[in-house]
């Protein structure tokens, strides 16, 4: 079955202790539901930065990533839209190639 990677933008962050408990709980639910469609949860980013050909820099709008199972496309996207990450930021789903050192 193709592989798929959620990658995670924007950095919005819960506004207590509490609310982030449940966040934290909304993701954990969001994985568990996925079952063995989850093949890596990833990991988040910290400090995103975009470098331009000229050396140039500025802020990123990374945050992280998880790599999910689906049968296309549309199934992909389907479990991204349930992403608990939607309430702080975007995600953007994109197949993963074999073949290449993969």
């Amino acid at each position: 079955m193709p592989e798929f990677i959620i990658i995670y933008h924007g950095h919005g962050q819960p506004e207590s202790k509490e609310a982030g408990e449940a966040a934290k709980g909304r993701w954990m639910k969001w994985m568990q539901d996925l079952g063995e469609d989850i093949v890596n949860f990833g990991t988040p980013f910290k400090g995103a930065t975009m470098v331009d050909a000229d050396g140039n820099t500025r802020p990123g709008g990374l945050s992280g990533y998880s790599v999910v199972k689906a049968k296309n496309m549309d199934a992909a996207l389907k479990i991204a839209k349930a992403c608990p990450h939607l309430e702080m930021g975007e995600v953007e789903v994109a197949e993963l190639m074999k073949g290449m050192g993969g």
